[in-house]
């Protein structure tokens, strides 16, 4: 064997945290989804995946509760619970913060299915779920690099975009929502936390006066909301 040649690193079993994880929150994107097409047949399918008492609870609850008319209630034009980031912000521009997200989605290659604006919580959720899938991945593949660097979007899109959503949606849900989307709220503030200020952090992969640049965080297929399926 050429000695110069660099091999190649060997792929492992995926870490069962982070494909946990990944289901999780994929299940937590398709309970704040509007609830038509195939959203049974996926909310069907990640459930078995979940280990979470709280979300197992909400899913199951969602799969006798959910209804278009009670979504558009509740989310809907002028709805009690705006599921809009932008919604919650003050002194930032739409465009700024439309253009914003969608650059970090492009960034790492994330593509919704949902036809919903980028700041949407269940765009949000589903990018989120989307970048724990792709960490699993990178970790499993031996790229601490590419697996950094998702990690790096998913600590960005915690601290700078949903911790601006998940108190406030959750307390809201709170008073008028039904039972899963009350206990989707209590699941989401658990793993969010609470709001904090925007420091204006870089986006993550960019390399700062390069913002034309695109980056991935590896060779991961580039698949919309995952179906993730854990090891048994």
């Amino acid at each position: 064997m050429d000695p110069a040649r660099r091999e190649e690193p060997q792929m492992t079993e995926a870490p069962r945290p982070l494909l946990q994880g990944a289901a999780e929150w994929r299940l937590l994107s398709l309970l704040f989804e509007y609830p038509a097409g195939d959203w049974r047949r996926h909310v069907e399918a990640v459930t078995p995946e979940i280990s979470d008492p709280l979300l197992t609870e909400a899913a199951t609850a969602a799969l006798e509760q959910a209804a278009e008319g009670i979504h558009h209630s509740i989310f809907g034009p002028g709805g009690p619970v705006p599921p809009r980031e932008a919604s919650y912000l003050t002194g930032i521009q739409l465009g700024y913060l439309l253009a914003e997200l969608s650059d970090l989605y492009q960034n790492f290659g994330y593509h919704p299915s949902s036809t919903e604006s980028p700041d949407h919580l269940s765009v949000q959720a589903g990018f989120l779920a989307f970048l724990q899938f792709k960490l699993a991945f990178e970790t499993a593949s031996g790229n601490p690099d590419h697996a950094a660097l998702c990690q790096q979007g998913i600590d960005y899109l915690l601290k700078e975009h949903l911790s601006q959503l998940a108190e406030p949606v959750a307390a809201a849900l709170e008073s008028v929502g039904p039972p899963y989307l009350v206990l989707a709220g209590r699941a989401l503030l658990a793993r969010v936390g609470p709001a904090e200020p925007r420091p204006g952090l870089a986006i993550p992969g960019l390399v700062a006066g390069d913002e034309e640049a695109e980056i991935t965080c590896g060779a991961a297929p580039s698949v919309p909301d995952p179906l993730v399926q854990l090891p048994t």
